[in-house]
């Protein structure tokens, strides 16, 4: 009895030390789940993820990745080819000997193998202009990745900084609440003490629920960002997903280069530009390609064969010599004259295999020339479509750089209006700021009323709304005019 109490404590001990080590190993997995989940992205760290998950930049890559396919196939095209075949062939009942010509009634069987090579000796430069033509494709195609991912940054860039736009949009309306908060005891003491009438206290009660309504709104605003930001980057949607907030303290400059100096520079380093070009270039070498199709071409063939075939019979010959008559005396004649006369026998048998594979064993080299003379005006119509594929190609590479023109014409303009606003929000600022302080003493003496008082509190912190988003609105600006003279778009 007491042996079976002990075991019954040891495996009751047993389960709860299990248990615990269990609950040990599910909190650490539910911390290390939840410090995932509170990662805090960096602008570098959302870029990398976009890039890693971007559908059509993923796409633009096995496109880059096609255009070298092509272009090392391309290079083996110049290369001589080798090939082997064999046939096996049974036949059945009447056949023809391909060695007599004569119908047999058999079965039978042949065997043909071969080996050939061929090599292109001229063929009007067509192969080396293709290895040209894909490797300019190839290198453009590298560069359209350059380009979307160069797309998806400021794309990326533009959403994370709304994204801290909002947050600051949050912390102002919280301020105004805890100024509101304030408010409301100040002057319920206020009217208590009859300095204020009551329904001062009203008005300030009723501005605290519309601020408070004002943040709800506020934050809204920033699940918005959050969400925009996730749908960019590819991320499913988490709760707390979270990014750094740096003390981004950007002052108004000037401008130290033009617009055009700043399209010049771009015009040098931008991935779209040089791909265009690149394009171009290759739409000059296909004109090439296909003007060798109306040259002549030159190969040389070169091959090695052999055949067995089962009807195929040996004849044997064998020569053997008698003792024969072969004349008589001329001065007697009864008596004849015995020599040695050759007598040939045959005999068919079976052509082995391997001895036929060595008798048939043959070997060929030829030189092929072709001289195109009509084909039914095929190459003259490629030709033609060669030549508006190249001027589609310059109006092309002409049409990025109108774009790139355009882009960086609009965002020194950008620039410049986000400057002069942030400079402004700020003078606005400074203003209503005074006004406000001034304004709150009135109130407090008794000098103005509430309305008035709260009218000058929403004015302050209207400027100081105006005054963040200009800020932010800045800095972006600054940011994609600085991506256009190659600086990259970092945090």
């Amino acid at each position: 009895m007491l042996n079976n109490e002990r075991k019954y404590n040891m495996k009751k001990t047993e389960t709860y030390g299990n248990a615990k080590w269990f609950i040990v190993l599910a909190l650490m997995l539910v911390s290390v789940f939840a410090d995932a989940q509170k990662k805090v992205w960096s602008l570098n760290e959302c870029m990398d993820f976009a890039f890693k998950n971007n559908v059509a930049l993923n796409q633009q890559k096995l496109t880059s990745e096609v255009s070298k396919i092509n272009y090392q196939q391309s290079k083996a095209n110049i290369l001589p080819n080798l090939n082997f075949s064999d046939a096996q062939s049974f036949s059945f009942g009447n056949t023809i000997n391909t060695y007599t010509n004569q119908v047999v009634r058999q079965s039978t069987t042949s065997n043909d193998p071969s080996l050939s090579s061929s090599v292109i000796l001229f063929g009007g430069f067509k192969y080396m202009n293709l290895v040209k033509e894909n490797k300019l494709n190839f290198e453009a195609s590298k560069l359209d990745i350059e380009t979307q991912k160069n797309n998806l940054a400021l794309n990326v860039t533009a959403a994370y900084v709304q994204l801290l736009f909002e947050y600051d949009a949050v912390t102002i309306a919280q301020h105004q609440i805890d100024a509101d908060s304030v408010q409301v005891k100040k002057t319920s003491l206020y009217v208590s003490a009859g300095q204020l009438a009551e329904s001062s206290l009203y008005q300030v009660l009723a501005q605290l629920t519309t601020d408070k309504a004002a943040k709800v709104n506020a934050e809204n605003q920033l699940q918005l960002a959050k969400v925009q930001l996730m749908q960019l980057m590819e991320m499913p949607i988490i709760p707390d997903f979270e990014i750094e907030r740096p003390d981004l303290k950007e002052m108004p400059q000037e401008l130290k280069s033009s617009s055009a100096e700043i399209y010049q520079l771009a015009e040098n380093t931008f991935p779209e530009i040089k791909s265009a070009a690149l394009k171009t270039n290759a739409a000059n070498v296909d004109l090439l390609v296909n003007k060798a199709a109306i040259l002549p071409s030159l190969s040389l063939n070169a091959g090695l064969s052999t055949e067995y075939y089962s009807a195929l019979s040996h004849t044997y010959y064998q020569t053997s010599y008698q003792n024969q008559t072969i004349g008589y005396l001329q001065n007697n004649p009864s008596e004849a004259v015995i020599g040695q006369v050759p007598v040939t026998t045959t005999s068919t048998q079976h052509y082995p295999f391997f001895d036929q594979f060595r008798d048939n064993f043959s070997q060929l080299v030829s030189f092929n020339l072709t001289v195109p003379i009509f084909n039914n005006y095929k190459a003259r119509n490629n030709i033609r479509l060669s030549k508006i594929a190249i001027e589609n190609a310059r109006l092309n590479e002409q049409a990025v750089k109108n774009t790139l023109r355009k882009n960086v014409e609009l965002a020194y303009t950008d620039q410049l209006a986000a400057n002069k606003n942030f400079i402004a929000t700020v003078d606005q600022l400074n203003s209503e700021k005074r006004a406000y302080t001034d304004m709150e003493k009135k109130y407090y003496a008794g000098l103005s009323s509430a309305t008035d008082y709260q009218v000058e509190q929403n004015n302050y912190y209207k400027a100081i709304l105006a005054n963040l988003q200009a800020k932010y609105e800045y800095i972006y600006r600054t940011k994609v005019l600085d991506f256009y003279t190659g600086v990259p778009l970092t945090q």
